[in-house]
């Protein structure tokens, strides 16, 4: 089988099966031309109790992806769940430069608002931005090209045990797989739906490619982040 640089596959680590699907990407969006299951022994309330019989299970539910989508499969986006995620809302603000918001404002305030304390044993898993607040003026959505003196942002940060992320990330590289990233399931399956509400002609989006990441990047942190998921499997 052909490795192909147009698909993007989900791996759902479920706690009763594992579930892989392949999604292909087009100018129209995206549509499933693969999908593979198989059941989950390894697994107690989303947590990874056993890091063999997972990684079989993982291997077997991509095989059967691979099959159906006449493709090799060498990296996923990957679900995480479980009672160690939690969140909380945190606040930032910063002075406007310029006469204008510029995206590197909304960047800045973004990182204020998540200059947090976080415990040693906790991942911050997403940092969903809320609502903007300009010049005392709420409910903004998108502030950029606005005038304004004074940027706040209101965010709500998402967090995971180390451990469970990194024992996740674990099984898919024994599995012979790289993690491009790992999402929170539950946002993953609501987001394609908002997506839609929001504009019932688009068509319709894959779970996981959905729900990357939202806060503002670059390569040079794409490519961190994918190093540091790399490494977790080592250590």
């Amino acid at each position: 089988m052909q490795r192909r640089e147009d698909i993007v596959v989900g791996l759902d680590i479920g706690t009763t099966k594992i579930c892989a699907v392949v999604g292909e990407v087009s100018d129209d969006g995206i549509s499933i031309i693969g999908i593979g299951t198989h059941p989950s022994i390894g697994l107690r309330k989303g947590v990874v109790v056993n890091i063999e019989t997972t990684v079989e299970s993982i291997k077997k539910a991509v095989e059967e992806a691979e099959l159906m989508a006449g493709c090799e499969i060498s990296s996923v986006y990957t679900g995480i769940a479980g009672g160690h995620i939690t969140g909380f809302n945190s606040r930032g603000i910063v002075a406007i430069k310029g006469s204008e918001i510029t995206p590197q404002d909304v960047e800045r305030v973004i990182d204020a608002a998540r200059a947090v304390a976080i415990p040693m044993d906790r991942e911050v898993i997403h940092v969903l931005p809320q609502e903007y607040i300009v010049d005392e003026q709420p409910g903004i959505q998108n502030p950029v090209g606005m005038a304004g003196v004074r940027l706040e942002a209101k965010i709500h940060i998402v967090t995971g045990a180390v451990t469970s992320a990194h024992n996740i990330v674990k099984c898919a590289n024994r599995a012979g797989l790289d993690v491009c990233d790992i999402v929170l399931e539950s946002l993953a399956s609501g987001k394609p739906y908002s997506r839609r509400e929001k504009n019932s002609s688009a068509p319709p989006s894959w779970t996981w490619a959905a729900a990357r990441r939202t806060w503002p990047s670059s390569p040079a942190k794409t490519s961190s982040t994918l190093s540091c998921w790399r490494s977790a499997a080592t250590t």
